[in-house]
């Protein structure tokens, strides 16, 4: 029985059910309340609590936030603020709302009694804005200068409503204000159980929109990647404000999601969806005889002369079909005179075209997932501009080919990426692209150039996870938390978390998707135990091709073990 039907099983019996408001029908997006004072500056906070405890001081009973605003030292601060910010932080508890939902239609009484010095016209434009529309009425302890906790609220709605204390349910997370004052009144109470106090703001953010999630794959957005994906956009509008007159042009596949995010937070800004790949731009090298930018945009692993003559649009001759390139590695003359051979591709142009159409200049900002800055090597090279790159994240490669001037990296202040992160990097890509296979080429469609990707069977869980990303930024820039700052080390840890111990459901969840790494290959997809017991080869070149080898090892054995730092142990 979840929290729903146990809240409407506990009120069968009554004709009326009345509820606590804080932590019971409605969350704040902080920690605690008194957070909400810390988001508008330290000084208003300490003024702020040091006036509600000298009004409290001064009045025996309950206090009203205009009473709080008359203290000498909360003078020329505005209570409409605070009011606002109360509003802007609130969300409905859904387990809780959907409750309230069932007993409404089968006709219980509904109130609601909060001990609180905010006025009622607030907490009912708070109810209001969470979705509450089916109270009959509502009792706050300012409103009558006694609480709940002394059981005389109580005793004042039942005046009031004119109910039998035995006609009422209460419902609340409190022991002492609403279980045991609701006794001193005679009044049934149920306990509502509350889990573990978030650790900050961003915590209870995450947990306020997790539980209004409808599937697993919106979770995983929500808790995984929102934070990632509203750090690294805030960043890119930083960023960007220094380069004004510049382009902002997202790399598909890759970028696909932050695009959206972006947009989202930022909907005045125009950004452009640059549909280019290593692959797309290498048939232009090719027929240039530029080889080492050919070499450049070759994927880094062992390929056949057929892989490499149909990754650049070229027809391989029958004879070097097989020869095999260790591209890791790569021995660059032997790898030279076999692109030597290969005949130049056709439309190879194509792509300068395209370019071109979207109107790439000089100076204009590149958003890419990075690793080497591979591909804003490969436009500087080709259109023989300097672009700004704007990377999540950098491998060794990049400072040997740009400063800081000329790239920007998000993550792990500017430095190489940690082993770790690369351990789950394809699956990071694969969650954030769109859905669609790899930009192949380009082709003339009436008056313009479009952009040929290959194909790729959809995978809707991504859309799932890729809705709860964009809600998480959608509720951020509607928030009371929206000029928080987010550090990159907080922004990647749940994805980090995520790859070095994933519960058993992720990885069965996220096992099954397919990444391209110069072929298909599965992120996480063991055969059974029983499988590898009969066939002991199998398991090495399953964990070979599997490119998330973690998720691997945890769907093979889902026992508690520390598969991340057996991996990286491994990897030493």
């Amino acid at each position: 029985m979840n929290l729903t039907e146990h809240i409407c099983h506990m009120a069968a019996r009554y004709d009326a059910v009345a509820f606590d408001v804080f932590d019971t029908l409605i969350k704040r997006d902080t920690a605690v309340p008194t957070n909400l004072f810390r988001l508008r500056g330290e000084a208003f906070y300490t003024a702020r609590t040091r006036a509600e405890r000298e009004a409290r001081v001064a009045k025996s009973g309950e206090v009203t936030l205009a009473e709080i605003y008359a203290r000498p030292c909360l003078a020329g601060y505005d209570p409409a603020q605070e009011c606002a910010a109360e509003l802007a932080a609130c969300t409905a508890y859904a387990p809780v709302q959907a409750a309230v939902q069932k007993l409404a239609q089968q006709g219980k009484k509904l109130y609601y009694i909060s001990d609180m010095y905010l006025p009622q016209t607030q907490i009912n434009a708070m109810l209001r804005r969470c979705g509450y529309t089916q109270f009959a009425g509502g009792f706050v302890s300012c409103n009558y200068g006694v609480q709940k906790r002394s059981g005389r609220l109580f005793k004042q709605f039942l005046h009031e409503t004119e109910l039998d204390a035995r006609q009422v349910l209460f419902i609340g997370d409190s022991w002492r204000a609403d279980v045991a004052g609701a006794a001193l009144a005679g009044i049934a109470s149920w306990h509502l159980p509350t889990g573990p106090a978030p650790a900050s703001d961003l915590d209870a953010f995450i947990q306020n929109r997790l539980q209004l999630c409808k599937t697993a794959g919106e979770a995983l957005g929500i808790s995984v990647l929102g934070l990632l994906a509203t750090a690294y956009c805030r960043w890119l509008h930083e960023r960007r404000a220094a380069h004004p007159d510049a382009k902002l042009y997202f790399l598909a596949r890759d970028m696909y999601l932050m695009r959206a995010v972006y947009a989202a937070l930022y909907p005045d800004e125009e950004t452009e969806y640059l549909r280019v790949s290593r692959r797309s731009l290498a048939p232009a090298f090719l027929a240039a005889g530029d080889y080492a930018s050919v070499r450049a945009a070759l994927p880094r692993q062992s390929l056949t002369g057929a892989q490499i003559a149909a990754y650049c649009g070229a027809v391989c001759p029958p004879e070097l079909a097989v020869q095999k390139f260790d591209l890791k590695a790569p021995d660059t003359a032997e790898l030279d005179v076999f692109l030597q051979r290969l005949p130049a591709p056709e439309n190879a142009e194509a792509v300068t075209a395209y370019l071109r159409q979207m109107g790439v200049r000089e100076g204009d900002i590149l958003v890419d997932i990075g690793s080497g800055g591979t591909t804003q090597l490969l436009l500087e090279r080709l259109l023989g501009v300097q672009l700004h790159g704007l990377q999540l994240s950098a491998d060794e490669r990049l400072r040997r080919r740009f400063d800081e001037t000329r790239t920007e990296v998000f993550l792990f202040g500017g430095q190489p990426a940690p082993r770790l992160y690369w351990a789950g990097q394809p699956m990071l890509e694969r969650l954030i692209s769109e859905d669609v296979g790899a930009t192949l080429g380009y082709r003339a469609a009436e008056d313009k150039i479009e952009a040929v990707a290959a194909s790729q069977p959809v995978a809707p869980l991504l859309a799932g996870i890729q809705q709860g990303v964009r809600n998480f930024a959608v509720a951020w820039r509607d928030s009371v938390l929206h000029d928080w700052p987010i550090p990159p080390e907080r922004a990647i840890a749940p994805f980090l978390q995520l790859v070095e111990s994933p519960t058993a459901l992720q990885a069965k969840l996220l096992g099954d998707l397919t990444v391209e790494d110069g072929g298909v290959y599965p992120l996480a997809a063991p055969e059974s135990a029983a499988h590898y017991l009969a066939h002991p080869r199998d398991v090495k070149r399953d964990l070979a091709e599997a490119r998330w080898k973690i998720g691997f090892l945890k769907r093979l054995a889902p026992l508690p073990l520390p598969y991340g730092k057996i991996y990286l142990k491994l990897k030493k």
